[in-house]
C-alpha cells in the first residue's frame, strides 16, 4: 500500500514538474491551413486557432503565434525544433509520424464534392432509350416474333392462312401474332395451332419467350433506372471518370482520384479550387469537407450541389517535435474537449458563421 501511495506520489509530481515547466516558458506556436481553420488578419483566428486558444487558457501557457505558408514548412520547423508546436488541420498520416509527434486527434473528416448543378432536359429522359443496349434488344425481340412466326405459318399454313386466301404475307403476320399473343400470356384464343408439329414449335417458344420477356423487362428497368438516375451533377467519386478535378496537393488523394479515371488538378485551398470551378476550368472540386463547405456557403449554394458521401476519412491533430513534454498535456485537454464536445461547438460555431 505505501509503496503504491508512494508510486502515485511520483507520477503526480512529475506530471506537476512538466507542466510547470512547460507553463513557465513561452512556447513557439506555429500555425497554417485555411479558412476556417485557419484566418489570417491583424489577429489570426478560425478553428484551429480558437482551439489553441483554448487549449493553452485551460493549460494557462504562454505562447506568441508564427504563421507558415503551408504545412509542409510548418512541419520542417518542427522537425528542425525551430518551433514547439504546429496547429492547423494536418492530417495525420503514417510518412509523418515517421519524423514528428501527433496530438490526438482533434477532428475526423473526408473528402467532399463540389460540382455545378445540372438540370436534366427532355433529351436527357429519352436518352437512354436510343442507347444501342436498348435497340439491340428490341430489334433481336423483333426478329425472334417474326422467325417463330414463319415457322409457325410453315407448319400451320391451313390454321394461319384465311380461307379461300394464298396470302403468305398474312399468314406470316398470323403466325406473328400467335407468337405475341403467346409470349405475352395473353391467350386471347383467336389462334392455336392445331397440328402436333405447332404444338411442339408453341410450346419451345413459350419456355423461349419466357427467358426473352424476362431479360427484355430487366434491359427496359435498367433504362428506367439510368432516366431516373443517371447524375448529370456529379455527386459520387465513381462519377468523376474522365473529368478534370480539383484536389489537394496530397498524393493519396491524387492517386485514389487518378485511380476512378479523375484528371486531378492540385490546388493549395479549398477557395482556390472553387474559383477554378466557377470559371469551368474544373470539372468538380475534391476537398476536406468543412473548408469546402465554408467556401461553399459563402457563395452562390444554387448552383453548386455539395456530396458528402464518407470519402476519403482522415484525421486532423496538432504536430510536436519528438519527445516533447507538451504533448501529453495537449493530448489530455483535447480529450476532455472532445468529451465535452467542446471541440464540435467551435467547428460549428465557425461554419454556421457563414449562414448567418
Amino acid at each position: 500500500m505505501i509503496r503504491i501511495l508512494l508510486l502515485v506520489g511520483y507520477l503526480f509530481l512529475t506530471f506537476s514538474s512538466e507542466a510547470q515547466t512547460v507553463a513557465d516558458s513561452s512556447l513557439r506556436v506555429g500555425y497554417t491551413g485555411s479558412q476556417p481553420f485557419v484566418i489570417e488578419g491583424t489577429e489570426p483566428k478560425g478553428i484551429s486557432v480558437s482551439l489553441w486558444r483554448d487549449l493553452a487558457y485551460h493549460l494557462g501557457l504562454d505562447y506568441e503565434l508564427m504563421p507558415y505558408e503551408n504545412t509542409t514548412a510548418g512541419i520542417e520547423a518542427v522537425k528542425n525544433r525551430e518551433i514547439d508546436v504546429l496547429v492547423g488541420p494536418v492530417t495525420i498520416n503514417s510518412d509523418r509520424a515517421a519524423h514528428v509527434a501527433f496530438s490526438q486527434p482533434f477532428f475526423e473528416t473526408e473528402m467532399a464534392i463540389l460540382a455545378p448543378s445540372v438540370e436534366m432536359g427532355f433529351w436527357d429522359y429519352v436518352k437512354p432509350l436510343f442507347s444501342a443496349t436498348f435497340l439491340f434488344g428490341v430489334l433481336g425481340l423483333m426478329f425472334a416474333l417474326t422467325l417463330v412466326g414463319v415457322i409457325l405459318w410453315f407448319v400451320e399454313k391451313e390454321t394461319l392462312t384465311p380461307e379461300g386466301e394464298k396470302s403468305t404475307l398474312r399468314g406470316i403476320g398470323n403466325g406473328v401474332w400467335l407468337a405475341i399473343v403467346t409470349m405475352t400470356t395473353v391467350g386471347y384464343g383467336d389462334l392455336a395451332p392445331k397440328t402436333l408439329a405447332g404444338r411442339g414449335v408453341v410450346s419451345v417458344w413459350m419456355i423461349v419467350s419466357l427467358i426473352t420477356a424476362t431479360s427484355l423487362v430487366a434491359g427496359i428497368a435498367t433504362t428506367i433506372s439510368q432516366i431516373k438516375g443517371e447524375d448529370q451533377t456529379i455527386t459520387s467519386i465513381l462519377h468523376l471518370e474522365g473529368k478534370k478535378v480539383a484536389v489537394p496537393n496530397n498524393p493519396k488523394i491524387i492517386d485514389n482520384i487518378s485511380t476512378v479515371g479523375g484528371r486531378p488538378v492540385p490546388i493549395p485551398n479549398a477557395r482556390e479550387g472553387y474559383d477554378l470551378l466557377a470559371k469551368g476550368q474544373v470539372d468538380a472540386v475534391v476537398y476536406d469537407v468543412i473548408p469546402l463547405e465554408y467556401t461553399y456557403l459563402n457563395h452562390d449554394e444554387s448552383q453548386y450541389v455539395l456530396s458528402k458521401k464518407n470519402i476519403l476519412p482522415q484525421y486532423y491533430g496538432f504536430v510536436f517535435p519528438e519527445a516533447s513534454e507538451l504533448k501529453k498535456l495537449i493530448d489530455i485537454e483535447i480529450l476532455k474537449m472532445r468529451e465535452s464536445d467542446e471541440i464540435q461547438q467551435i467547428i460549428d460555431n465557425w461554419v454556421n458563421q457563414t449562414s448567418n
